[in-house]
């Protein structure tokens, strides 16, 4: 086993998965700070920084996302059609008030989402050297959707620490994964309360023993 990094990245199989009260869950149970280096969106959502830290309270050690954007759609749409420039991923990198903690980046949409006109969020993984959770429903269609996303980061050399089912209990599609190897971290019933659901997040150590 590896020696447990200090970040772990959270991506989805999709738009609105529940990355984010994923995100606020690990937060919480592996009391780690919290950050998302790409926000768009905010004409119609006040931004997952803003929901984090409702969950959390006031303990949340966070920093501002390293870019903000209006629209609802990728960071390269959202940046042309807001004539800002590009955005440059060797200008990212993780605030000096968050460096040195132990940190869950939450990353927007899935892994292949456009942060620029040649670069997609697992250039920005890649980029920070961390291992990934993903995050994926766990209702019908989400075998593919998840071995998918798992396929493409295995095939650009990313650590997958596991995939996290978000949603109505499916035991199926969770043994169908397991089938194909993939580690099944735990399964997570919709809810709005993360007390109601921290029991089920196993610790740390035991996620990175079976990798």
């Amino acid at each position: 086993m590896d020696e447990m990094p200090k970040r772990i990245f959270i991506t989805g199989t999709d738009t609105d998965v529940g990355k984010t009260f994923i995100s606020a869950l690990l937060v919480k149970k592996w009391k780690m700070a919290y950050w998302k280096p790409f926000q768009t969106g905010l004409n119609c959502d006040p931004g997952d920084t803003k929901t984090v830290t409702g969950l959390i309270g006031a303990e949340l050690k966070t920093s501002s996302p390293a870019v903000e954007l209006q629209l609802p759609l990728s960071p390269w749409r959202a940046t042309v059609l807001e004539s800002k420039s590009l955005i440059d991923l060797n200008t990212i990198n993780i605030p000096n008030e968050i460096q040195d903690l132990p940190l869950i980046i939450e990353g927007a949409g899935g892994v292949q989402v456009p942060i620029n006109d040649k670069q997609i969020t697992t250039d920005l993984i890649k980029q920070f050297d961390v291992p990934v959770i993903v995050v994926a429903r766990s209702e019908l269609g989400t075998l593919n959707h998840t071995l998918l996303t798992i396929e493409h980061l295995q095939n650009r050399k990313v650590k997958v620490l596991g995939v996290i089912l978000n949603g109505d209990i499916n035991n199926d599609n969770a043994d169908t994964l397991k089938a194909y190897g993939v580690n099944i971290i735990c399964q997570i019933p919709k809810s709005k309360s993360l007390q109601e659901v921290e029991h089920l997040v196993p610790n740390l150590k035991d996620v990175y023993i079976y990798n």
